[in-house]
């Protein structure tokens, strides 16, 4: 750990120092969206960094048999670099070192023309709005209950991504992930492909929609044919699983579904998806159907929107109007998930999740967030028929 603060440390001030000399300070310096941005008098080069900490606090009600611990968190302590230099190429370098442990995050290199872009290297499966929007967007703590079990994470990925003025598609190419542990007795396992796809209209001022989809298939990383689906309850507070399949054998292949859907209209976003993944397993056992999904209605108090962006297929940041008061915002989310499949003989449970929410930017680089969740897990979850609520608290900072 402190090897890497050390190197972070001295990349930073080179980088500055870097700056200093070579950069024009009339493109260079913070911009209004809280960005530090170092860039090149005829911008073909440009440079940022991506800092994240997010300092998390729960409480626990409802839990007579105490299997649930209050406290604090260090949820993330992120350094990127993200890079554009001449004028096609981009790069991005991303650790995330919370928990005591260096984790790899996103680690590629793009090369972009007109509307489309060549991507290679170790990134996000581009599968699911909420999973594809980064952390320090969401309008919850944490996603829900489809992206924590269906998520295919970042792997070694080749992309393709084209886009329009108002549509999205991208087709990937991936293996393992960097940091998966790497099977030396068969041959290269993990494989698959993604295609996702968005349609975002505007109709006036006033009205954004968005709809969209993915489809994803690939081979389970241990060449046994093991594979595994669990969520926690949409908290990372102890880290408790309350929804596990335990190991499923004999899988050949996985394909997942995914479908998306948003209409933002002024200040008020409902947004949705379903996600199904389904489990071909060799022959003499049964194959497996697990599926889930989400709703939820943000209001955004003070009237800012979040921009939709035609070059990722989501929607955005919001930046407050006024720096003094920030910008406010009230949401409601109904999450469910289904781990049972009762005729392949898997019982990872059930469980509905309601969840209330309160947001304030107090700036573009400065959110603070509290959470109210109530959990309704059915008998076959991880911990039995036991229904809990929470609340926790999230300080965000970024720059």
């Amino acid at each position: 750990m402190k090897q890497v603060l050390i190197f972070i440390l001295l990349v930073s001030l080179s980088m500055a120092g870097f700056g200093q000399s070579t950069l024009s300070p009339d493109s260079s310096g913070w911009k209004s969206n809280g960005n530090f941005v170092l860039e090149s008098e005829d911008n073909n080069f440009k440079m940022r960094f991506d800092v994240r900490m997010y300092i998390d606090a729960a409480m626990f009600f409802d839990d007579p048999d105490e299997i649930l611990s209050n406290g604090t968190h260090l949820r993330k302590a992120r350094f990127a670099s993200k890079a554009n230099f001449w004028g096609n190429w981009q790069a991005e370098w991303d650790m995330d070192i919370a928990e005591y442990e260096v984790e790899i995050k996103d680690m590629w290199l793009a090369y972009n023309w007109e509307n489309s872009m060549f991507k290679m290297g170790h990134y996000k499966v581009p599968f699911g709005l909420e999973t594809l929007t980064s952390s320090r967007l969401l309008t919850f703590m944490e996603r829900s209950y489809i992206s924590l079990a269906f998520k295919m994470g970042r792997r070694t990925s080749l992309g393709y991504s084209l886009w329009g003025s108002n549509w999205y598609s991208t087709a990937v190419l991936f293996a393992q992930g960097m940091d998966d542990d790497k099977n030396q007795l068969s041959e290269e396992t993990g494989n698959g492909f993604a295609v996702r796809a968005a349609y975002g209209p505007q109709f006036g001022q006033n009205a954004q929609l968005h709809f969209g989809g993915a489809i994803a298939r690939y081979a389970p990383n241990d060449d046994r044919g093991i594979i595994d689906f669990n969520a926690e309850a949409e908290t990372k507070m102890g880290d408790l699983e309350t929804l596990d399949t335990d190991n499923i054998r004999n899988v050949e292949s996985t394909q997942q579904l995914g479908l998306e859907g948003a209409i933002q209209f002024n200040n008020i976003i409902l947004q949705a998806e379903y996600a199904q993944t389904d489990l071909s397993r060799e022959t003499g056992f049964s194959d497996v159907k697990l599926s889930g999904g989400y709703a939820h209605l943000s209001w955004i108090i003070t009237g800012e929107k979040k921009p939709w962006k035609n070059d990722e297929g989501e929607f955005g940041a919001l930046t407050p109007h006024n720096q003094t008061m920030g910008a406010w915002e009230f949401a409601l989310r109904f999450s469910n998930l289904n781990l049972s499949d009762p005729d392949a003989g898997i019982y990872g449970g059930k469980a509905n999740n309601y969840t209330a929410g309160l947001n304030w930017y107090a700036n573009p680089n400065v959110r603070f967030m509290l959470n109210y969740t109530m959990v309704d897990n059915s008998v076959a979850a991880a911990i039995g028929d036991y229904d809990f609520s929470y609340v926790q608290f999230r300080t965000l900072v970024t720059f």
